[in-house]
């Protein structure tokens, strides 16, 4: 239509013609004009629109960016990088001139972390990968964004009291034997029961977190509880305890890629904040070297953060091995793949999953 009446004003553009419609108006020649007026009015206003348009695509990402006013955080016992992260506040000083603020939320375990995360409550945390299997399962919502490394294998172990009958883990056989459900130590009971021939029907689970456990298993309300530091080191200095098994027991050499650790974030904040999800990693990843170098230091900052006595944190920090934080490999994947079939197997999960799905990883190519 808009093609149509340029092509009749052009035939009225002579000079003749143009003014003769100006200085003898008739119904006609006012029609017309209006129409093309009308024509040229939607023509501006459809190029303004796509002109907007475009230029609001453009500054997506920038908006995003400034919309994020309150960085999410979550920690729990046993992810020492982000305790001391958020003790020494260098995080919300990184975050100052951006005007980000950052909330803190402790979990007990990584599978009430992940539930939080996948509804929104939690931009990034971390825990043990046993949570993300039960999540992955469940089909929430959420990324792992690095892996922590740790050379240690005695943080984690099966406890007994020690004047307990459980001698061998083929003791366990009917036994209460306590433990977070979707935590690390879910793997660590099924690992260590399928050694001597067991599987989980074999014992009478007892689903307590670390908070609860505690008090039971010191009355002999449970035969036996798997727990991780620093909540293993405490029971030990508090309470008369027996180690029938720890990591490398039920491990072997394979204990740090079969049980590890990650660091998890939104999908939106891992999208929409790339550069931000970069220096929260960095700032992690410092606060585990200097962990390392500082162990004395940091066992106070801990020790005060929990409420445990210093020798008590020591032992922890002087046991916990090495901390730096690395993009997910496939090498740690590869064990988690065998956790994730293990499950299957036993029908602790509903389905079969692929742990490498690409939505569930984020695989960076950098360092931090």
């Amino acid at each position: 239509m808009i093609a149509r009446l340029i092509k009749r004003f052009s035939l009225c553009t002579s000079k003749s013609s143009f003014f003769r419609l100006i200085k003898q108006p008739n119904a006609q020649a006012l029609t017309f004009l209006f129409a093309v007026g009308l024509a040229l009015s939607l023509l501006v206003t459809a190029c303004t629109t796509t002109t907007r348009a475009s230029s609001e695509s453009i500054l997506a990402p920038a908006l995003q960016e400034r919309q994020l006013t309150v960085l999410k955080m979550a920690h729990q016992k046993g992810m020492a990088n982000l305790e001391i992260l958020q003790a020494q506040g260098s995080l919300e000083k990184r975050l100052q001139p951006l005007n980000i603020s950052v909330e803190w939320s402790e979990f007990s375990s990584t599978s009430p972390l992940l539930e939080a995360m996948s509804v929104g409550s939690l931009d990034f945390g971390g825990g043990g990968g046993t949570g993300s299997v039960f999540a992955q399962a469940s089909n929430k919502p959420f990324v792992r964004v690095a892996e922590e490394r740790s050379s240690s294998t005695r943080g984690q172990a099966i406890l007994v009291l020690e004047k307990s009958p459980i001698k061998t883990l083929a003791d366990l056989k009917g036994k209460k034997v306590a433990f977070a459900k979707g935590s690390s130590s879910h793997y660590v009971v099924v690992q260590a029961l399928k050694k001597v021939n067991l599987q989980l029907s074999d014992i009478q689970p007892v689903y307590l977190p670390p908070s609860d456990a505690l008090p039971a298993f010191e009355r002999g309300d449970i035969d036996a509880w798997v727990i991780w530091d620093p909540n293993t080191a405490q029971t030990e200095k508090t309470v008369r305890t027996r180690v029938l098994a720890d990591l490398s027991a039920i491990f072997g050499e394979k204990a740090s890629v079969e049980n590890p650790a990650f660091y998890y974030a939104a999908p939106n904040f891992v999208h929409d904040h790339p550069d931000l999800l970069q220096l929260v990693l960095e700032e992690v990843n410092k606060a585990g070297a200097w962990a390392k170098s500082n162990v004395k230091a940091s066992a106070e900052l801990l020790a005060s953060r929990y409420k445990i006595d210093l020798s008590t944190m020591e032992t922890v920090q002087q046991r916990s091995g090495d901390r730096r934080i690395e993009p997910v490999s496939d090498r740690v994947l590869s064990g988690l793949q065998q956790m994730a079939d293990t499950f299957v197997e036993q029908k602790i999960i509903p389905k079969q999953i692929d742990v490498r799905d690409k939505k569930y990883n984020w695989i960076s190519s950098q360092n931090w």
